[in-house]
Parts: structure tokens; sequence; C-alpha cells
């Protein structure tokens, strides 16, 4: 047998130089293809893969650096979409047993490709990058408990850089703080791994591999929950169970088009959310209508107390002498979602800012039934009315007078910060509109102070905690604020006025308050209230002690269709009679008999 020369002179293959050096393996990767290993596509293939393995056991710091890297990121992911992820679809035991693994299994594939085959300092953006990702998906969540869909990011980033204005108070401390221990590990594992680098064509052929397996999976995941399901009954919570973010994400994109969303809508405008009407007793309907929009009032602050003191103590009167109806909120994309309710008397959009969504028409709009009625109708808000594009929706259901932030403080002169302008000038506002007004009126108020994360009130205007330091005593000195303004406002009304206020949301969790959504984490409890100055409407509530008033059976638009039948009934058209309803003047002989 003729020994190998170049082996007993120590000199090194191709493959082997390639295993220690980056720049070697370049040289291998420009030389003529007859100077490389004899062999067909599998096998050239193979030992390239083989290189990187060799790279591996000789370069021990590197594969363990990054071993912890991958892993930790990988860790880090599987759990912020376990967390966020949430939804209330039921799911068969099979489905609950496999779906988190399949998702782990994608999660590892999809970080180590990225790992691999980029750079390292393509990597310290990608996570510098991820930490506000994963933070934004657990703030978003904390506020809402639904994840993030990207038909939010496209329609509602302009009102998150605004609420962005509140800087670090809008943020978990808990969760940010972990997220930031997590980014520490993982950029110390990429600094202490800088001192070598795999080949790249080894690098690139294995990362190949690995997304093979990644789409392999995806696939089979595609087949087992398809995406188009989107369109029916599974949000992304439930797609992302068995995939993460990115498959329900381009779910969204490619599924929910404009005319799809318009589609759906329309079809929630067919559902009948009317059950209030026909059990209810009629109520007086003065010529002087408000509705008010309370930003975060919470069922669970009335009667509340701190020291013995209630925090809210107009509110819980107001709950005693008002009819009361604790109902489902409809709160999908923001705050926008309930004033949409109540002045269509529909559902809105599960899926998208119906407020942005093309062609929507706004036909039977509460300020079109107040307009047949006599009425003049006339919206308030602090915010500018392009925040989630209320303006020109507002537009076309036919106000009479819009008074947005860019009214208010341009022509009326009233002071704003950056949020907004402050709901007790706003209010005494209205009021003084109200009071000088001639022809039967309505006002509709949107109010803004109150908006997590609570830290909009002077100094002067905290009343229940001078010196608040959690996120609790914030809430609660926001609501006796917003009890004060409504109390104030409710007095400036003076006699005469028929009231309705109704929460747009309840609060978010936090330790210190129990909020109503912590009964059940997939649904959201208001408090509504409709009131009369001048008499005690609870006296007059058949469903006062109905189980279904309180117990979240009916939803805001119940509530608001009553009121919308109401000022139909004091101020519309008598209804048209029907043929069996009309005199019968065909027959002379009763004619003169009644005439007799």
């Amino acid at each position: 047998m003729v020994p190998d020369k170049s082996r007993a002179s120590g000199q090194r293959f191709p493959e082997e130089m390639a295993a220690d050096s980056p720049g070697a393996a370049r040289e291998i990767a420009k030389s003529p293809a007859a100077d490389r290993p004899a062999g067909g596509l599998l096998v050239r293939g193979a030992s390239t893969l083989w290189q990187f393995f060799t790279f591996c056991a000789r370069q021990r710091v590197w594969t363990a650096c990054m071993l912890v890297f991958v892993l930790t990121w990988t860790i880090e992911l599987f759990v912020v979409q376990g967390y966020t992820l949430v939804f209330p679809n039921e799911m068969g035991r099979r489905f609950a047993f496999w779906a988190p693994k399949i998702r782990f299994v994608l999660d590892l594939l999809f970080i180590s490709t990225l790992s691999i085959v980029l750079r390292r300092r393509y990597l310290v953006a990608i996570v510098i990058a991820s930490f506000f990702v994963y933070l934004g998906l657990v703030t978003y969540f904390q506020y809402f408990l639904r994840p993030l869909s990207l038909l939010t990011i496209l329609t509602t980033w302009r009102e998150a850089l605004q609420v962005g204005g509140f800087g670090p108070d809008v943020f978990p401390l808990s969760p940010a703080a972990l997220l930031l221990g997590v980014l520490a590990v993982k950029l110390t594992a990429l600094v202490l791994s800088r001192n070598a680098s795999p080949p790249r064509p080894s690098a690139w052929l294995t990362g190949a591999v690995l997304m093979a397996g990644y789409v392999t999976l995806s696939c089979l995941a595609l087949s087992y929950d398809p995406l188009d399901a989107i369109l029916t009954t599974r949000g992304v919570g439930r797609l992302g169970h068995i995939r993460g973010y990115l498959g329900p994400w381009f779910a969204e994109w490619y599924y929910l088009q404009d005319d799809k969303l318009l589609e759906r809508a329309l079809e929630l405008r067919k559902i009948d959310d009317n059950r209030i009407s026909p059990l209810e007793s009629d109520i007086p309907m003065h010529r002087r209508l408000v509705i008010v929009q309370a930003e975060s009032l919470d069922t669970n602050i009335l009667g509340y107390q701190v020291h013995g003191v209630l925090v809210a103590p107009f509110l819980t009167h107001l709950r005693d002498v008002s009819m009361y109806f604790r109902v489902l909120s409809t709160h999908s994309y923001g705050s926008s979602d309930a004033d949409f309710a109540v002045l269509n008397g529909v559902r809105g959009s599960p899926h998208e800012t119906t407020y942005r969504i093309p062609g929507y028409p706004y036909e039977n709009t509460t300020p079109q039934i107040l307009a047949a009625c006599g009425f003049d109708s006339y919206c308030y808000h602090g915010n500018t009315g392009e925040f989630y594009g209320r303006r020109g929706a507002y537009q076309k259901m036919n106000f009479t007078g819009i008074r947005f932030r860019e009214e208010l403080e341009g022509r009326y002169n009233l002071k704003a910060n950056w949020w907004g302008v402050d709901d007790r000038d706003v209010l005494a506002f209205s009021a003084q509109e109200m009071r000088t007004a001639v022809k039967p009126t309505c006002h509709f108020v949107i109010t803004l102070t109150t908006h997590t994360p609570y830290v909009l009130l002077s100094k002067s205007e905290m009343e229940i905690y001078p010196n608040p330091h959690t996120t609790a005593e914030h809430y609660i000195n926001n609501m006796r604020y917003l009890d004060n303004c409504l109390r104030d406002y409710v007095v400036r009304l003076g006699a005469g006025t028929t009231i309705m206020i109704y929460a747009d949301h309840p609060t978010e969790a936090f330790a210190g308050f129990t909020c109503d959504r912590e009964l059940d984490r997939h649904k959201e409890y208001i408090p509504c209230f409709i009131y009369d100055t001048d008499r005690d409407l609870s006296k007059l509530q058949k469903t006062r002690d109905d189980p279904r008033a309180t117990n979240g059976a009916w939803n805001l638009v119940d509530v608001a269709n009553y009121l919308r039948s109401q000022i139909k009934r004091a101020y519309g058209p008598p209804p048209a009679k029907s043929e069996a309803d009309k005199p019968k003047t065909d027959v002379p002989e009763r004619a003169e008999e009644a005439t007799k």
C-alpha cells in the first residue's frame, strides 16, 4: 500500500484548513473545480456540512457561546409567545399537547438558522431590536389581554406613537427587567464568541438545511391548522399557538384585504343586538341629551373604598338612581370600538378599526336618528380628529358640529397638553354650550385624561394618594378625578337632561386593584348608566333584578339600541300603520253607524 505522502509530511487537506480559517474557506471556494475533492454534488454537500461540525468540535468556546445564545433566544421567544398568544377558542386534547411542542421546534430551527447564517454584527442589531418587539408584544397584551395583530400595527401605529409619549410608564416594569436581563445574556454570548467564525460555505449550507426543516414543519402545521381559518373563527392567538406570530401575521396580510374586511364588517351589521328594548319600560326623554364615554372606568371602582372613603361617590350614587347595566364592552382595537358601537348601533370589525375600512356605510347612525327627530348633535373629544380616523367617519355620520382638539384649541382657545385638552375643560365647555342651546340637542363626549398609565393629573388633582407610587394608586386618583369631573358636569347641565354614561373598557390588570376583566380574561365588562336629572330611573327599570343586566349576557350595542329606540319613540314620527290597522272606510253601513 502506497503511503499518503501529503499526510506524512503534515500537509492538511483544504476542508481541514477551512475548519480553522474563514480566509482559507474563501480561497477554497475560489479554486477551480478540478482542485476540489472528487465526487458528486451530494458528496461535496456532505463535505461542506462536515466542515461546520469539524469547526464546532475544534472551536469549543464559540460552540458553547452560540449554544447559550440560541437556547436563550429560543426559550425567550417561546415564553413570550406562550404568554401573549392567548385565545378564547376551545381546542382538542391532541392539539393542546402537540401545538406548543411544534412551535418550540419551529422557534429553535428559525433562530438557529439566523444564528449560523448571519454575521455577529447583524445578530447584535437583531437581538436588540427583538427586545423592543417582545416588550411591545407583552405591553400590548398586558393592556388588551389579546395578542397583537399585524392589522393593529398597520392601522394604529400613529396612535401607538402618541401613546408612547407617556414614556416608560407605559411599559410593565417586571417583564421589561426580565427581557433586559435576557438581552444581556445574549449580547455577552456574542461578545465571547467573537474570536472565531464558521466557514461561510458550510454556515450557509447548514443554515439552508435548518431552514428546510423549518419550512417542512411549517407545511405540516399548515395542513393540520390552516391559515385561511382567520377568515372564520380563528384569530392570531389560535393560529399562533402552533406556529408563533409570523404565520398569523402573514395570514392577516394575505387574506384580510380591504374587501374581505368590509365584507365581514357588513355581516356584523346583520346581527340584531337589541335585546333590552323588548324587555324594558319606556322612559322620559328630555330635549337635552348627553352621552359620555368615560375612559378606563372599571365597574369595580363603584363602591370601592380607600381607608373607609369612597373613591367614586358620585358614580356610586348614580348607579343607585339610574338605569344601570354591566355589559360586555366592544373593545377589540381601542376606545374607538366603543364609540363606534354607540354611534352606529352595530358591532365593529374584530380585525381592524372600523373607521378605517374603506367603503364602510354609515347608515342609521345615532346622529342621523337624532336629526330625523329634530335634534342637533355635537361631538366633543380632547384628542385630534385623526386619532383612529374619527373625523372622516364622524362627518359621514351627520353630526351637526364636530369639536376635536383642533377646534377646541384653535377656535375656542382651550389649552391642551401633549395628550390633548383636559377632560375638565372639555366637559365645562360642553355644559356651557348645552345650556345655551335652543333646539333639542345631543352632546356626545369622549374623555381622555384618565387614560393608562394614569399619570396626567396635576399634584392638586391627586386627592386619594397625594404621592402615588404604584399604578393602582395612580388609577384610584384618576377615578376620583373622573368622578369629580362628571359630578360637576351633571350639576352644570341642570334640570331637564337625559344622560348616558358608559365606559369604553375596564382598566388593565395590575397589583393593588382587582379589575373587572380579571374574572374572565377573555371578556371585558363595563358599567352603563342612563340617568335623568329630574327623576329616579331605577324605579322604572324592569330589568333591575334580571341577571342578564349585570352578568355580561348583553353588550354595549344592546344598551345603545335601547337608548336609540327611546329617542325615536319620544321624538320620531309615528310608525306607519299597516293595512290591518287602517279604518274600514269601504263599508258605508259601518261608517254611518259610527257617525250616529
